[in-house]
């Protein structure tokens, strides 16, 4: 069982195994290949208007710790035919708060994204879609590995997620990273991130105020598709221009440079919610009071206007 496990280590994007988004092995057929993913807490979801969420005061501010220190860690952008993933080695990055069931390390980043401006993410809110997201992975430190940790039920996993939103302008923050997509255009090609520092990918610059986020129990969005994720999606989206979002879009999903077969609409389709409840750690006006409508929905703040503490 363990060796099974080991071979899917890097769970979100399972390099070895055969299966796709569409056709062939496709979403559709996930469930025949890999019974996990037919059960009842399956990830992504769409999530309701925010007053159809749950208030829940538990669910406080997020630490972390070592991500804006770059001698902690070592970083590898890779194109797994899946997703551009960004390997986390040589040093312990962790995340805890926010209601999280204990303390957790971080493996890795990835993302997903569309064809067009106009969808790519994976989760949607009140059925809309955005052109870009960021799935942080982490694992529960008391499991001791991440395939440990991958099949644990509930808690094993604590996966945060970040929406992007199209901006006018190039998000500098994230520049190094975009240009380095040129180097891993095919499957299977890698290239180190030197001096990029992974606080850039996360909205803690110009700390403002607390940061809004979403709670459910989920899964892994790709196969094996696991119920061990604690969801969290945070509310404040973070800006990038059409032409960095075209440089995901120009990444092949196979080993030919030539091939039209680009990487894609690498997002699953949304799952059922089964009664799952979806909890938000902020309070909202009622319906009719001032700025209520204002709070309903995520919107980008060109300041990355979220509290999270830095260590």
């Amino acid at each position: 069982m363990l060796s099974w496990l080991s071979f899917f280590a890097v769970f979100l994007i399972a390099e070895a195994a055969d299966w796709h988004y569409t056709g062939e092995h496709g979403t559709s057929d996930w469930p025949h290949e890999y019974p996990d993913c037919g059960l009842v807490r399956q990830s992504p979801i769409d999530f309701p208007k925010t007053e159809d969420m749950i208030y829940d005061s538990k669910l406080t501010q997020f630490q972390f710790t070592g991500f804006d220190d770059l001698s902690r860690y070592s970083l590898v952008l890779h194109n797994n035919g899946h997703t551009a993933v960004i390997k986390v080695t040589g040093g312990d990055l962790l995340v805890e708060g926010g209601g999280l069931p204990g303390r957790f390390k971080t493996a890795q980043f990835h993302f997903h994204w569309g064809h067009s401006d106009n969808e790519g993410s994976e989760h949607t809110f009140d059925g809309h879609s955005f052109p870009l997201e960021l799935h942080i992975v982490n694992y529960n430190e008391r499991y001791g590995s991440l395939a440990d940790a991958a099949s644990k039920d509930l808690d094993g996993l604590a996966v945060l997620g970040f929406w992007y939103e199209v901006s006018h302008n190039n998000n500098d923050d994230i520049a190094p990273l975009i240009e380095q997509l040129s180097h891993v255009p095919t499957k299977g090609s890698s290239v180190p991130l030197t001096g990029f520092n992974l606080a850039q990918l996360l909205p803690i610059h110009n700390i403002q105020s607390k940061s809004h986020f979403f709670r459910y129990p989920g899964s892994l969005t790709t196969p094996p598709c696991f119920q061990s994720v604690v969801w969290t999606m945070f509310q404040q989206t973070i800006p990038i221009s059409s032409q960095q979002l075209s440089m995901f879009r120009a990444l092949h999903e196979d080993q030919e440079l030539q091939s039209d077969h680009y990487l894609v609409d690498n997002f699953r389709p949304i799952q059922p919610l089964n009664g799952r409840v979806i909890y938000r750690n902020f309070e909202v006006k009622a319906v009719g009071e001032t700025q209520a409508t204002q709070t309903t929905k995520p919107k980008r703040d060109m300041r990355i206007n979220v509290r999270m503490h830095l260590v």
